[in-house]
């Protein structure tokens, strides 16, 4: 849970169009954690207050190992 607050408090402090890229190498978790927390703020940005692209060759959540955050 941790991490997700972590996540949740630099997505925070992002402004309006500004990007950030999580990667699981950068947080130093399995692939398998990282599908997780993928997930998880997949859903989150279903609320409106950032969004999320993929990598345009990895459209797959299992495939991927990084994403953006783009602050709305």
């Amino acid at each position: 849970m941790d991490m997700l607050n972590q996540i949740s408090n630099r997505i925070a402090t992002l402004n309006s169009g500004e990007k950030w890229t999580v990667s699981a190498q950068e947080l130093l978790i399995s692939r398998a954690d990282f599908q997780s927390i993928s997930v998880f703020f997949s859903r989150e940005s279903e609320k409106g207050q950032f969004s999320i692209d993929l990598p345009s060759s990895l459209r797959t959540w299992f495939e991927q190992t990084s994403f953006t955050i783009i602050k709305n």
